[in-house]
């Protein structure tokens, strides 16, 4: 049976530092640790705590939505809908006279977005023989487990960022808004440096002109194989410069960078480049509760932990300041 005291005596880190006392509660609470020795409860309190703890240190390299629209998560844990606006400016000036009361109104109209809010959910867990047998050996239980369910809940927001849910209420994402305007336009493996400029530049130029000069991109996304291509692709026969090198030198661009999921991404299953302003003025995306793990269950002889994360996708406030090109 286990000894409270001589587990609590038991219940420090490597650091000297006492385990958690939600973590101590936890393990208390379960009906199998009284039945072992003080020992193997402290040993699965430390490495609980630590398990939990490492979750949170992962880093997803390919996971770029978080990267590429910002996380917005002020809606809150108990949110079950965000609403967003998108917005038009609407109305202009005018040149007046001394006793004009003609004087034109303008105004910005919003249309208004409802998204439901839908948890991304999985559990990891060991048996009480795993817990037993790691204790009796001195060794660390498995972290890989966690690290797995963390990396699931995590590519989940990245792909309803990037695609929404549309099983789920939530129609579209970043890169296949319908808010967004597409055009089609000649495959870059078949241009030469200058043409591919002279695309990237009329992309920019229409978010310019359709939103009569108010916005700007500041940011291109571009498939891994396009993205490639330009950073090898020199600028002239004579240049040592190359086509990424001299697109980010223009005005206003402050970042060009490749993601996988733009691939087949735009109409008829074709390659898409993204241009857009990336401020959480215009785009954003809503994860109201982040990862998240439930206390410890214990289910026969396993002890289980359910995690989940909560988001309502991307919300894109104006539209006019992305361009999506396809088929490039």
């Amino acid at each position: 049976m286990l000894n409270q005291r001589r587990f609590l005596q038991l219940c420090e880190r490597a650091d000297g530092e006492r385990v958690d006392e939600h973590i101590i509660q936890e393990v208390l609470s379960l009906r199998s640790i009284h039945h072992w020795d003080a020992d193997e409860g402290a040993f699965f309190a430390r490495e609980l705590e630590s398990i939990k703890a490492q979750t949170f240190d992962i880093l997803y390299p390919t996971l770029r939505a978080r990267d590429f629209i910002p996380v917005d998560g002020s809606a809150g844990a108990g949110a079950t809908q965000v609403t967003y606006q998108q917005f038009d400016r609407v109305g202009r000036a005018k040149i007046i006279g001394p006793n004009a009361r003609d004087v034109p109104r303008v105004d910005v109209l919003g249309k208004e977005f409802p998204r439901p809010v839908r948890p991304w959910a999985d559990a990891y867990g060991w048996t009480i023989f795993e817990v037993q047998s790691a204790a009796f050996a001195n060794r660390n239980l498995n972290a890989m487990k966690a690290s797995a369910a963390r990396r699931a809940i995590e590519e989940g927001l990245d792909e309803t960022a990037a695609l929404g849910a549309p099983d789920y209420g939530i129609p579209d994402g970043f890169i296949n808004s319908a808010a967004v305007a597409a055009t089609t336009t000649t495959p870059w493996s078949a241009l030469t440096a200058d043409q591919i400029i002279a695309q990237v530049s009329a992309s920019r130029q229409r978010i310019v002109s359709n939103s009569k000069g108010v916005e700007r991109g500041n940011t291109i996304l571009l498939p891994d194989e396009q993205y490639e291509l330009i950073a090898n692709l020199p600028r002239a026969s004579v240049s040592d410069t190359t086509v990424l090198e001299f697109l980010l030198k223009s005005p206003d661009i402050q970042a060009i960078e490749p993601w996988y999921r733009l691939e087949l991404a735009g109409a008829g299953a074709k390659d898409r480049m993204i241009i857009y302003d990336r401020s959480p003025d215009k785009i954003t995306q809503d994860i109201t509760q982040e990862f998240t793990q439930l206390p410890t269950q214990e289910v026969g002889f396993e002890f289980i932990i359910n995690a989940f994360a909560q988001t309502a996708g991307t919300a894109i406030y104006y539209p006019l300041s992305m361009d999506y090109t396809d088929d490039i």
